[in-house]
């Protein structure tokens, strides 16, 4: 009896780890969601993030998200949390045009609040791929405001840094959005730039200026590694992301209790 409610207890921890908001009840969503198509994911190259190489990184991580969306299809059908789980087979690029079109609200530090997605386009896709909603996933470059420490955590620097952030989103077939991991939910893959706390110290100075990550520093983050098999690994970055995208949908043994 004593491990049976160690089990539950540790059950309701498991299942309280959940990320992201919901708009709606999440029985109603488990209700209304049973078919979940999941796009490829997206990059936003309308985002105002100030980085000297912009161009060179948006391309970069577009080439490096390409088939991505596999990926995190099999993190949500490990969850068994929908009756199907679909990768949906769009134009990428077009498909992103039409969609963020509208562009995205921010909070008042600059992190992205969701996009006001474009419902002709929903519908659409929705429609031809038989799905009841949407799994959107976006990454955008931001101006964030925000306090970072430095390595041995006792300096900190409040300022505006530029940041790649991945927000993401449950859209119905009538584009009304039931699910939102944005604003300090926001998915930050690795910083662009940093505070440069060792080079005040040596020169003696309380002026502390903001560096930019270089291409070199980035690369590691998108590329694939192989494992001692030889098979090549999902980045961090994108795991880390899938599973806390799949931990915020989907629908967990508990949640008709909450």
């Amino acid at each position: 009896m004593k491990k049976f409610f160690l089990a539950f207890f540790s059950l309701i921890l498991v299942s309280g780890c959940s990320s992201g908001t919901f708009h709606i009840p999440k029985q109603e969503y488990q209700t209304r969601v049973q078919v979940l198509g999941v796009l490829p994911l997206m990059v936003d190259r309308n985002s105002q993030m100030n980085y000297p190489d912009k161009e060179w990184l948006i391309d970069r991580l577009a080439s490096s998200a390409k088939g991505k969306h596999l990926n995190l299809v099999e993190e949500l059908v490990l969850k068994k949390g929908y009756f199907d789980v679909r990768a949906l087979d769009v134009d990428t690029q077009l498909t992103t045009m039409s969609l963020l079109g509208r562009g995205s609200a921010h909070d008042a530090n600059g992190r992205p609040a969701g996009y006001a997605f474009d419902t002709a386009t929903v519908m659409e896709i929705a429609r031809r791929n038989v799905v009841d909603a949407l799994l959107v996933v976006v990454f955008s470059g931001e101006q964030v405001s925000e306090t970072r420490r430095s390595r041995t955590k006792l300096e900190t620097l409040t300022t505006t840094y530029s940041d790649l952030l991945a927000t993401a989103a449950v859209v119905d077939r009538n584009g009304q959005v039931l699910w939102q991991l944005t604003g300090d939910d926001a998915f930050q893959p690795f910083a662009l730039q940093y505070p440069d706390f060792d080079e005040a110290y040596y020169n003696h100075t309380d002026v502390v200026r903001v560096k930019n990550v270089s291409m070199a520093g980035v690369e590691p983050m998108l590329d694939e590694d192989p494992d001692r098999n030889g098979v090549r690994t999902l980045p961090k970055m994108y795991d880390e992301l899938f599973q806390k995208i799949a931990s915020g949908i989907s629908p967990g043994l508990l949640d008709s209790l909450r």
